[in-house]
């Protein structure tokens, strides 16, 4: 951001900015700084106590009087992190969006921690009312936090967005601009009580940069069908939240066409009124339309009815461990 408030000061001095003054242009200055400030949050985000932070402190504040007691009252650990972007993609420009992350720079599957990416486009839905235009999102699963912080500032991030040269990066910003309507909004979760299908599954490799022949112009197909729920649990009932979805998550692994499911709490402040994220992968649509078990009714331990929101999962990419 520096850089570029430095030219424009420059190109201001010489006199050249009176040559450019147009709406496209403002537009592409205004996208470019709305990126560089994307990137920037996406650096620098503050994420709130985690609750498992929380319950580890009550519980040893406790200790002393109720061992057995404090251990109750503690939430579900972490086993995983996730870190997402939302984007809200101009009308018509779905393929071209899509193409972008098909030929895109990746070395996920070389870094630590990495478990499972999926670049999901929403279904549309008119019979529903989600509150946002995020059409897309990216959604990555990492083994920790710390995995996520090493990839976030390190090299493979750079080369992510756009490389290390500086018209590496206005192309990625040009890029984005012609595709999105503004820049990402990034959110982050703990994933806990992970549920893998007890069938063997063939591992998809795709990924970032994965399929070179995308010709913007047409969408790609989808690789898996993605179910996830928006939920607002009631203050203090969170660990009867939590035991919920674990009862209900673990019916899932004999249902025909699963892949795997995660129950993820949000690691920052909300930005959306969601607290809590249920996330169920299928092979595809007509499996998940199939499925028999309901993970969304868990009735007075929300503050508001639960929220289906459904995706086409695209470029997906498996570490060997899996997700």
């Amino acid at each position: 951001q520096k850089g570029l408030r430095i030219i424009s000061r420059a190109m201001l001095r010489r006199g050249k900015i009176l040559r450019l003054r147009s709406l496209p242009v403002l537009a592409l200055v205004a996208g470019i700084y709305g990126a560089a400030f994307a990137l920037g949050q996406f650096w620098s985000v503050k994420v709130r106590p985690s609750p498992v932070s929380r319950a580890v402190v009550k519980t040893a504040e406790t200790a002393e009087t109720s061992t057995a007691s404090a251990e109750s009252d503690a939430l579900q650990p972490s086993e995983r992190y996730i870190a997402s972007n939302r984007f809200s993609v101009r009308e018509g420009a779905d393929a071209a969006f899509e193409q972008r992350w098909a030929q895109r720079k990746s070395s996920l599957l070389t870094l630590p921690g990495f478990r499972w990416f999926s670049l999901m486009r929403r279904v549309p839905d008119d019979s529903v009312n989600f509150g946002d235009d995020y059409s897309y999102i990216s959604f990555t699963i990492w083994e920790t936090k710390k995995d996520f912080n090493f990839w976030r500032k390190g090299p493979a991030f750079k080369e992510a967005h756009g490389g290390g040269g500086i018209l590496d990066f206005l192309g990625m910003i040009m890029s984005s601009f012609m595709t999105s309507k503004g820049p990402p909004k990034p959110f982050f979760w703990e994933g806990v009580l992970p549920v893998t299908s007890s069938q063997s599954k063939e591992r998809l490799q795709s990924g970032p940069g994965g399929r070179p022949e995308a010709d913007g112009q047409t969408m790609l197909d989808p690789e898996v069908f993605v179910q996830t729920i928006r939920f607002k649990v009631a203050d203090g009932r969170e660990q009867d939240f939590e035991k919920f979805w674990s009862e209900h998550g673990e019916a899932l692994k004999a249902e025909s066409g699963f892949r795997f499911s995660q129950l993820l709490r949000r690691d920052q402040v909300p930005d959306d009124d969601s607290n809590y994220l249920g996330v169920t992968v299928w092979d595809d649509r007509d499996a998940y339309d199939k499925a028999s078990v309901d993970t969304s009714s868990a009735g007075d331990l929300l503050e508001r009815p639960a929220m289906k929101v459904l995706y086409e999962g695209k470029l997906v990419l498996e570490s060997e461990l899996g997700p």
